[in-house]
Order: structure tokens, then C-alpha cells, then sequence
């Protein structure tokens, strides 16, 4: 009887140690369980919070491309538009100090070759007047180039901004020094001595030279700021 009692008790507490140790067991595997659905839900956290800044990077990021395309489009746009105008208005300027101001020339020497004084006298005023409206219509067209001018300043640099402004100046010299030789074509001292028109020619020449050296240079600032874009 007492050994069966002994192996009741023996059994018992077995019993109790392996149900003691199951309950840590099985404590210690739903603390893990428990920590492994945090690390989950963290995880998860971690993820769609990286998802969300990647998409947000992506999208600034784009917007931005698109910013850029839109600046260099419309600096593109505004700069070709302004060379345009530009070319236009020198072309102008060969067209009326080449092909226009020919046949003026050739009506105000004819009458001057004549010797009747008075014939002389209002082939000079006329010839003043030709000049004058050939000067006035190459105001007109400066006055286009100028206009496209404060267009482009409101997006310029300073570096633009600087040339634009050497630019003017040696386009209002050049076009300046240009009539004054044209007018002194019709005075006393021109038709006395032919060879006083050298400086007006050497004058009207270097700031020529003034207006492509500005023209060029604006261009090739214009291109860096384009590729800068």
C-alpha cells in the first residue's frame, strides 16, 4: 500500500514539474508570439512609412523635372524670340543702309552734279528727309527689340541683364554714328573734301564691331544659362 501510495505521489508531482514547466513554456512561447506580432506590426509601420516618403520623393522629383522642362521652355521661347528680332533688325539695318539708301544717294548726286543752286538746295533737303525716315523706321525696329528686351530682363540674370544692357548701348552708338556719317554725306565740307567722311566710316565701323561682340556674347550666356537649366 505504500508503495502505491509512494507512486501516486511520484506520478503527482512528475505532474506538477512537467505542468510547471509547460505553463513557462507556453508562457515564454506567447510572450515570443506576442513579440513577433510587434515586430510585424512594426515592420509594417517602417514599411508603408518608407513606401509613403518614396512616393513623396518621387513626386517632388517629378515635379520638379517639370518645373525645369517649363523654365527651359519658356526661357527657350523668350530667348529665341528675342535673337529673332534681333537678327531682323540687323537685317534691316544692311537692308536700308545697303539696298535703300543706294537710290537716294544716286538722286541727291545727280541733282548736285546740275548748277542750278536751287535744284542743289532741295536736293538736299529731300535727301535729309529720305535719311530721316530711314532713321525713323530703323527706330521703329529697335524699339520692337527693345520692348522684347524688358520681357526677357523679368527672367534674366545679372550676367543677361549686364550684356543686355551693353548691348543697347552699342546699338543706339552704332545706329547714331551711322546717321550722323549719312547727314554729313550732305554738307558744303563732304562734297569739298570726300576723304572728311574717313572717321565717320572708321567711327560707324568699330561700333559695328561693338554690336556683334555684345550679340555673341549675350548668345553664348544665354546658352549656359539654358544648359544650367
Amino acid at each position: 500500500m505504500d508503495v502505491l501510495f509512494n507512486i501516486f505521489w511520484f506520478a503527482l508531482g512528475a505532474l506538477s514539474i512537467y505542468l510547471t514547466a509547460y505553463l513557462k513554456v507556453k508562457g515564454k512561447n506567447r510572450a515570443l508570439i506576442e513579440d513577433n506580432r510587434q515586430l510585424e506590426e512594426d515592420k509594417q509601420k517602417i514599411v508603408a512609412k518608407y513606401r509613403a516618403e518614396t512616393e513623396k520623393i518621387k513626386k517632388q522629383h517629378s515635379l520638379d523635372i517639370e518645373k525645369r522642362k517649363y523654365q527651359y521652355e519658356d526661357k527657350r521661347l523668350q530667348f529665341s524670340k528675342y535673337f529673332s528680332l534681333l537678327d531682323e533688325f540687323h537685317g534691316k539695318c544692311n537692308s536700308i543702309f545697303v539696298e535703300r539708301f543706294q537710290p537716294i544717294m544716286t538722286e541727291f548726286l545727280t541733282a548736285c552734279l546740275q548748277d542750278d543752286e536751287t535744284v542743289k538746295n532741295k536736293a538736299i533737303v529731300k535727301y535729309n528727309q529720305d535719311v530721316q525716315s530711314l532713321v525713323f523706321e530703323l527706330n521703329e525696329e529697335h524699339l520692337k527689340v527693345k520692348t522684347e528686351q524688358n520681357s526677357i530682363r523679368l527672367i534674366a540674370s545679372k550676367e543677361v541683364d549686364t550684356l543686355l544692357d551693353k548691348l543697347e548701348i552699342a546699338v543706339k552708338n552704332a545706329t547714331d554714328a551711322s546717321t550722323e556719317m549719312l547727314r554729313f554725306m550732305s554738307t558744303q565740307e563732304f562734297w569739298a573734301d570726300q576723304t572728311l567722311i574717313t572717321p565717320y566710316q572708321e567711327k560707324a565701323t568699330i561700333f559695328g564691331q561693338d554690336v556683334q561682340k555684345c550679340h555673341n556674347a549675350l548668345k553664348e550666356q544665354m546658352k549656359l544659362e539654358l544648359n544650367e537649366i
